[in-house]
């Protein structure tokens, strides 16, 4: 199955009526109705073009949160948040175990790092797209202009405070269903 890197911030969340420390707040029943938060976390368009995507995918997706939301919730609070959140294909189509996030490394490492570091540990060789903001994903810049990049063709940037429009769906679709080259097999760039 495909997998799909996310992160959360300015991609799915774009704190405009609550963020991520309002999400840890409801998980954590610190917060008298957790129910209104979920309900607003997520924004209703990227909610939309994402569900687009995993429908035009036969549903056969797999996520892996790259974000750092992952370093305050467990999997089963990440999928709650996603479920109660209204994106429970999300919290259904988690990878399982200790694949259901990237590395965490509270040394801040970079997301590029982060995401090598899990393809290096559980990568079987399907295809793969990286769902990232431009701040937080600013390591995975050079994927977008160095044909040599292992990443090249895999990466979608949002912008911050705007987050997954539909401009992203076609270049997800297209990394989602080509299988990765092959270590050194055409890599565009004579090093």
């Amino acid at each position: 199955m495909p997998v799909l890197f996310l992160d959360i911030d300015d991609v799915l969340c774009l704190s405009s009526s609550y963020g991520g420390y309002d999400a840890i707040e409801a998980v954590n029943g610190r917060r008298a109705n957790p129910t209104a938060i979920y309900r607003k976390l997520f924004e209703p368009r990227a909610q939309d073009v994402l569900g687009r995507l995993h429908d035009a995918m036969g549903g056969q997706l797999r996520y892996v949160v790259s974000s750092t939301w992952r370093e305050c919730f467990d999997r089963e609070q990440m999928s709650e948040v996603f479920h109660e959140g209204g994106l429970a294909f999300v919290a259904g189509a988690l990878h399982s175990a200790e694949r259901w996030c990237t590395p965490c490394k509270f040394n801040r490492s970079r997301r590029v790092d982060e995401i090598a570091a899990w393809l290096d540990r559980h990568h079987k060789g399907q295809p793969f797209a990286i769902l990232d903001d431009m701040y937080s994903g600013a390591s995975l810049l050079p994927a977008l202009s160095v044909p040599g990049h292992p990443f090249a063709g895999r990466v979608v940037l949002c912008r911050e405070n705007v987050g997954l429009c539909d401009e992203h769906v076609q270049p997800l679709i297209d990394a989602l269903g080509r299988p990765p080259a092959l270590p050194g097999q055409d890599r565009g760039v004579d090093q």
